[in-house]
């Protein structure tokens, strides 16, 4: 059943708690039912491709900063941690790398998830979408 948070911040907070506790399901469950992923392997949409991926890579993500929004969105630098053999090619799943998410939010519930491997290239997508 899909759930509803107040703000972007606290629907993204409540993401990465659903996601570092192994909850797939509540972690898609604060997702619209259409929900861009995106990131380096490209783009898509919905419950169960996030829920597949979430499978897939037993992300785990640690934000180094306090959750803002800015304009509808969340920017987080993140150490992300892949549990499994499905990581992105190069990263280790013995220790956190640095990557970058934003998240979007609408109605209290995550809109996209879009994650970068260069700060760079998270400010530049953010950029181009003002």
């Amino acid at each position: 059943m899909a759930q509803s948070i107040g703000s972007a911040v606290q629907a993204v907070q409540a993401w990465h708690e659903a996601v570092n506790a192994g909850d797939v399901e509540a972690a898609v469950a604060l997702c619209a039912d259409d929900v861009e992923v995106a990131g380096p392997r490209g783009v898509g949409h919905g419950h169960d491709l996030m829920r597949a991926w979430l499978r897939r890579s037993g992300i785990r993500l640690a934000p180094q900063h306090p959750l803002r929004e800015v304009d509808g969105r969340v920017f987080v630098h993140e150490h992300a941690q892949w549990t499994t053999a499905h990581a992105p090619a190069g990263a280790p799943t013995d220790r956190p790398v640095d990557t970058w998410v934003v998240f979007t939010a609408d109605g209290g519930r995550l809109a996209s998830v879009s994650r970068y491997e260069t700060e760079d290239d998270a400010l530049r997508a953010v950029a181009s979408v003002s």
